[in-house]
């Protein structure tokens, strides 16, 4: 059994980029290398760690469900390599529900019983679309600002006064009877 395949593989993955991330990374932006982590693990989870739990539930479902339709119609088995090369590397940004796939055996990818085989390559094509588009969510993680309780809960400052001396009062014009 390969590295890639196995679970001390993955848990090597994970330990490497989580020492990775409190090495080199400040302590006041861990929070978003974290949240790139789990992120991959689970599609818009970064965004719900942030703070940000609309935006993460958007991405939750979108990408889930594109990638149970893509895995649906390819017999919910992974993309081989034999099947095509680049949608194998795509699929790699999906993090945990490719590891699931993965973990449940590498066998490949079938045209489930009643699907019509023209179906199988589009099937595919989601699930390798879905780990790009996770790669793509997760480095919006990189940039994007945290929200906490007190920030999210507290009011808007009033405007600062103007600068500078108040305006002379213009006297108005009599009126003549």
């Amino acid at each position: 059994m390969s590295l890639h395949n196995s679970p001390k593989g993955v848990l090597l993955i994970v330990g490497v980029t989580s020492l990775l991330v409190s090495v080199f990374l400040k302590k006041g932006e861990r929070i978003k290398g974290a949240a790139f982590l789990v992120g991959w693990l689970v599609p818009g989870a970064g965004h719900f760690l942030i703070g940000q739990w609309k935006k993460g539930l958007f991405f939750l479902l979108i990408l889930g469900a594109t990638y149970l339709f893509g895995m649906w119609i390819a017999g919910f088995r992974p993309v081989s390599f034999d099947d095509n090369p680049f949608y194998y590397v795509g699929q790699y940004g999906s993090g945990m529900t490719f590891l699931v796939a993965t973990l449940r055996g590498d066998e490949k990818a079938v045209v489930r019983d009643g699907i019509h085989p023209s179906w199988f390559d589009p099937g595919l094509l989601y699930v390798c679309v879905v780990g790009l588009l996770n790669l793509v969510v997760m480095l919006s993680l990189l940039d994007a600002k945290a929200v906490s309780s007190e920030t999210a809960a507290a009011p808007a400052p009033p405007p600062a006064p103007a600068a500078g001396p108040a305006p002379a009062a213009t006297p108005l014009p009599e009126k003549t009877a």
